[in-house]
């Protein structure tokens, strides 16, 4: 532990120009260089983690391989909630944010957007999806969560009386700490931290595995704090309610839903997700019964960044948005 704390890092990439603005968030041109591109998408990360694990270093970035794929990549950094989002909830970031932005790039690109949401930002770009049918040419969902009522995480299922504890807790606070929701990762796997800073311990500092374990410590660890809003709809609506799953999740009075067949939609579950569990997302891809579905072999992040992210996800997401 005590090495990684004294491992200088610093991340060496540069971001790219901004072309819109709202309050903190950005929509970040990963495409300027592109004369001609095949395809335009939007990529939605989670509210609760910074947008550049799908940016982590120049030659492991999704974003630059779809680049050089003649795709035109966006990405959505949401920022840190400003004063006038401290009242959001999840839908508010929907209605107030994702929508204006969609709207910007689809008047720009002279075109429909193709949406891809990771963890959290799928249920946000399902969300839009929903909303702004006709702007949409594809929707992407990436070790998206949908049935929290699963087995790995129905020991966190709390009665109904503690629920309403929880809720106000949640209600007393404006934001929740980003140690806060780290350490309620921990809770699912209270050895995760103990086991991985024991194979850190166990690497040669000077080694690509060293580096990488470095580099995604430091994204893991550079989260973003959670509106009161937010965190009731996740913590209370998704996980404790589970309306989700039993499509009572609303934003702008409409209830969302799986994905349409008349959406083009590919969903990606990996093997070994320990934020995101197997069969919290498998619901979700079993109700999308048209949709392209892969199970990459690695875990949450490892899917996103990791040694076969490029032949087991970047490439084949590649080929279907081209095809």
């Amino acid at each position: 532990m005590l090495r990684y704390y004294e491992t200088p890092y610093k991340r060496d990439v540069s971001d790219p120009p901004c072309i819109w603005q709202h309050g903190s968030a950005r929509v970040l041109d990963y495409g300027q260089r592109i004369t001609d591109p095949k395809a335009v998408v939007l990529f939605i990360p989670s509210l609760i983690n910074r947008y550049y694990i799908l940016d982590l270093e120049e030659e492991r970035s999704f974003l630059r391989y779809l680049a050089s794929q003649k795709i035109y990549p966006l990405v959505l950094d949401w920022g840190q909630p400003v004063a006038d989002e401290k009242n959001f909830n999840c839908g508010d970031y929907v209605t107030e944010i994702l929508l204006p932005a969609i709207d910007f790039i689809a008047k720009i690109s002279g075109g429909q957007v193709a949406l891809a949401g990771y963890c959290m930002g799928g249920v946000l770009a399902l969300a839009a999806a929903k909303l702004k049918p006709r702007k949409i040419s594809s929707l992407a969902l990436l070790a998206t969560p949908w049935d929290f009522h699963c087995p790995e995480f129905a020991p966190f299922v709390l009665e109904k009386k503690w629920q309403v504890e929880m809720a106000k807790l949640i209600d007393n606070k404006k934001t929740l700490p980003a140690e806060m929701i780290q350490s309620m990762f921990y809770l699912t796997d209270p050895f995760l931290f103990e086991h991985k800073f024991r194979r850190y311990a166990g690497l040669d500092p000077n080694s690509r595995a060293a580096k990488d374990f470095v580099a995604l410590e430091h994204w893991v660890n550079d989260g973003v704090p959670m509106t009161s809003g937010v965190a009731h709809d996740c913590l209370i609506g998704w996980a404790q309610e589970n309306k989700l799953m039993k499509i009572q999740w609303r934003v702008a009075g409409k209830n969302i839903t799986p994905p349409s067949p008349a959406l083009p939609t590919f969903i990606a579950i990996p093997k070994n997700d320990h934020v995101v569990p197997f069969d919290c997302a498998l619901p979700l891809a079993i109700a999308a019964k048209h949709a392209v579905i892969i199970h990459p072999s690695a875990g949450h992040v490892g899917m996103i960044v990791g040694s076969h992210a490029k032949r087991e996800l970047w490439q084949p997401y590649a080929n279907w948005l081209l095809n």
